[in-house]
C-alpha cells in the first residue's frame, strides 16, 4: 500500500512558499502566520452494479493572518503554496479596517514538526470499486444507490519564527440512497463515516444495508390504519440533526454575542441525568482526527455537559481570550481558508442507560426513522418543526409503517427528557464537524400525523 506521504502532489515543491509570506510580513513590520492546506477527493457514485460517475479533485488554500500596528489582518488564496505579495497588503489593510486594538499573537507553541496519520488515509481502489458494484445489484423491488468519498487533506501551519508543523487527515465516507416500491414507494438514506474505506464498506454489508432495505420496504406499505402508540423512539440519525441544530449554543462566541440560550448555566442542570455531551477530535472513532485547530492551539476532549449538568463552551484563541475563558482548539476553518469559526470537530451525546431498541413488552414504539427536512427550526430557541418516516413496532416485534408524520418541539427539552438510548449511535457532517449520538426515548416532542399519509 503507498503511504499518504506518497501523495498530496505539490506539496514538497511548495514547501518553502510560507517563508516567502512571512519574509514579505516582516518586511512590512509584521509578525505572521501561514496556513497551507492540500486536499485531495475521491468520488464514486454506483447503481445497478454499475459506475455511474468516478471523479478525482484536486484542490487547495493558502491563509495568511498578519498581526502589525495591533491590529489583526487576514488573507486567503484559493491555492495551496501561493507566494503573492499581494497577501500580505490586503491582510495588512484588512487589519486596519477591523482595527481590533485587542488583538495580539497567539504565543509560540511548540508543535511536533509532523503528526503521523492515525491510519492510512483513505481512498476508492480497484477492490472498494468491486464491493461497491457487488451491493448495489438489483433486488428486483428494491433499488440501492452508494455513494462513496475518500477525503484526504494535509494540513501546514507555519509561525514566524518557529518550524513549520504539518499532519495529514482523511475520512471515508458513504452514502446509502435506498428506494423500495411496494403499495408506494418507500425511501432512506444514511451515512456512515469512517478512517478508511474499508471499514465504511465492512458496516455497511455487515448490517446497515440489510436494514436499510428492510426499512425501505416497510415505508413502501401501505401505512397502519391506527397511529396509537405508547412510546417514541428517535433514531440516531434523526437525533443527530437535531444535535446540530443546538449546537451553536455550546459555542463560546454565541455565548459572547448574547445568541446562547445557556449563556448563564454553567453549573446548572441543562440536560437529564445520565446525559453527557464532549467534542474530541482526538477520540479514536472521531472520523476526521486532527491534532490542533486552525489557530494551531492542540485539540482534545472538552466536556460540555456531565450527567446532565452544563460544564463549559467550545472555544477559540479570540474568544477564549474575551470571556477569560480555557482555549478549547476548537477554531476551525473551512475548506477554502476562511477565517476560523468556533466549531465542534467531533460532538457526542451519551446517556447512562441502555433501555433496548424498539421492541417493548406489553408496549407499542413509535420509531422515528429519517427527517425529511426542516419546516421551522430556531437555533436560538431550539424551537423545532419537522417532517418524519416513523414504524409502528408492535410489543411481537411486527413493524408496520406509520406513515408521514411530523415532528415537533424544542432540541433544548428534548435534552432534558431523554430517557435512555437504543446502543446504535450515528453520525452527521456538517462541513468539518462531525455530531454523533445513539437513538434516544423521549418524552418530549409532539408527534402530528397526516391522515391517508
Amino acid at each position: 500500500m503507498t503511504t499518504s506521504r506518497e501523495h498530496f502532489s505539490g506539496a514538497e515543491a511548495q514547501a518553502g512558499a510560507s517563508d516567502v509570506l512571512l519574509a514579505e510580513a516582516a518586511r512590512h513590520g509584521g509578525d505572521a502566520e501561514v496556513w497551507t492546506a492540500w486536499h485531495e477527493t475521491d468520488e464514486l457514485v454506483c447503481r445497478a452494479a454499475a459506475v455511474e460517475r468516478h471523479s478525482e479533485v484536486f484542490s487547495g488554500a493558502t491563509a495568511l493572518t498578519v498581526w502589525a500596528e495591533g491590529n489583526e489582518g487576514y488573507a486567503v488564496r484559493n491555492a495551496p503554496g501561493a507566494t503573492d505579495p499581494a497577501l500580505v497588503t490586503t491582510a495588512l489593510d484588512i487589519g486596519r479596517v477591523l482595527a481590533a486594538a485587542d488583538a495580539a499573537p497567539a504565543p509560540h507553541v511548540d508543535r511536533a514538526p509532523r503528526t503521523p496519520a492515525a491510519a492510512p488515509l483513505p481512498r476508492i481502489g480497484s477492490d472498494a470499486t468491486a464491493r461497491l458494484r457487488a451491493l448495489t445489484e438489483s433486488t428486483g423491488d428494491v433499488e440501492v444507490e452508494l455513494r462513496a468519498r475518500a477525503d484526504r487533506t494535509r494540513v501546514r501551519l507555519h509561525r514566524a519564527g518557529t518550524g513549520p508543523a504539518e499532519y495529514d487527515t482523511g475520512v471515508a465516507q458513504l452514502f446509502a440512497r435506498v428506494t423500495a416500491r411496494g403499495d408506494g414507494t418507500g425511501y432512506i438514506g444514511h451515512q456512515i463515516f469512517g478512517r478508511t474505506m474499508e471499514g465504511v464498506l465492512d458496516a455497511a454489508e455487515r448490517t446497515e444495508l440489510a436494514e436499510l432495505v428492510g426499512l425501505a420496504r416497510i415505508l413502501a406499505a401501505r401505512p397502519a390504519t391506527a397511529f396509537d402508540h405508547d412510546d417514541v423512539l428517535v433514531d440516531g440519525r434523526v437525533l443527530c440533526r437535531l444535535l446540530t441544530l443546538v449546537a451553536p449554543a455550546f459555542l463560546l462566541d454565541s455565548v459572547l454575542e448574547g445568541r446562547s440560550p445557556l449563556k448563564d448555566s454553567v453549573g446548572e442542570r441543562v440536560a437529564s441525568p445520565g446525559v453527557t455531551l464532549v467534542d474530541d477530535p482526538t477520540a479514536a472513532d472521531s472520523p476526521l482526527p486532527a491534532p490542533w485547530d486552525g489557530e494551531g492551539t492542540p485539540t482534545g476532549p472538552t466536556v460540555l455537559v456531565e450527567n446532565g449538568v452544563l460544564r463549559g463552551f467550545l472555544s477559540s484563541r479570540r474568544t477564549a481570550a474575551e470571556a477569560g475563558a480555557p482555549v478549547t482548539g476548537s477554531a476551525q476553518r473551512g475548506a477554502n481558508g476562511e477565517m476560523t469559526t468556533v466549531q465542534p470537530g467531533h460532538l457526542v451525546l451519551s446517556h447512562t442507560d441502555d433501555l433496548g431498541t424498539e421492541t417493548r413488552a406489553d408496549r407499542t414504539v413509535l420509531h422515528v426513522v429519517q427527517a425529511n427536512g426542516a419546516h421551522t427550526s430556531n437555533p436560538i430557541t431550539g424551537d423545532f418543526s419537522i417532517g418524519a418516516n416513523a414504524v409502528l413496532v408492535s410489543p411481537d416485534g411486527t413493524r408496520r409503517n406509520a406513515g408521514n408524520i411530523t415532528l415537533a418541539g424544542n432540541v433544548f427539552e428534548l435534552l432534558r427528557s431523554i430517557d435512555g438510548h437504543d446502543g446504535r449511535v450515528r453520525v452527521n457532517r456538517s462541513n468539518n464537524s462531525f455530531v454523533a449520538g445513539p437513538g434516544v426515548w423521549t418524552r418530549s416532542l409532539t408527534v402530528g400525523h397526516q391522515e391517508g399519509a
